[in-house]
């Protein structure tokens, strides 16, 4: 990447902060991120000046705002994944090695869960003396929402695929999809 500038991160920021997946970082984003603070370090040490001073912990913030998006953003992944496997253009070399870890805490999490509710099964399943009340599986009770951004297909947290969706198409969609879409304000009840 050519050098880094305080504009260019800005921009970054504002993209990040207004689409719902990654946005297209340069692939040598995190070294520059690193040449650029130690150039700006240094011009503040140099001039100890207000200005200098204020742009570099203008530009450090921007830095932590974008990391922290693009964090949140890896580990929702990683969640709507069930700690698969996936391969994303957005991401930097650095943001596979944060997803790698996510993905593994995710998926040991859901082993234990399938460990858990697997010997209340086989507990039920032992206890077959009494007769076993069939229920119905409930459900999944839906929502219709219209999206105000335009969404790639994903997979959801029960491993459905969703999408793609335009802005302004309406879907009926599992309540919990929803509601992760309607807080991340991608969508809005109709």
């Amino acid at each position: 990447m050519a050098d880094l500038t305080y504009k260019n991160l800005r921009d970054f920021a504002r993209e990040e902060k207004a689409q719902p997946g990654l946005g297209k970082l340069p692939g040598d984003f995190y070294p520059s991120v690193q040449s650029f603070l130690s150039s700006k370090f240094s011009e503040m040490e140099g001039s100890r000046s207000v200005l200098q001073m204020r742009e570099f912990e203008n530009a450090a913030a921007t830095i932590r705002e974008i990391v922290l998006i693009r964090q949140q953003k890896l580990l929702f992944r990683a969640i709507r994944s069930g700690g698969q496997e996936a391969k994303v253009e957005e991401m930097t070399r650095e943001e596979y090695d944060v997803y790698d870890r996510f993905r593994g805490i995710v998926s040991e999490e859901n082993e234990k869960l399938n460990s858990l509710l697997s010997r209340f099964e086989s507990t039920k399943k032992a206890a077959g003396a009494e007769p076993e009340a069939t229920i119905a599986p409930e459900k999944p009770v839906v929502q219709r929402v219209r999206f105000t951004k335009e969404v790639q297909e994903y997979v959801g947290m029960n491993r459905e695929r969703f999408g793609p969706f335009k802005a302004g198409q309406e879907s009926d969609l599992p309540s919990q999809e929803a509601e992760l879409l309607l807080r991340q304000k991608i969508a809005e009840t109709i």
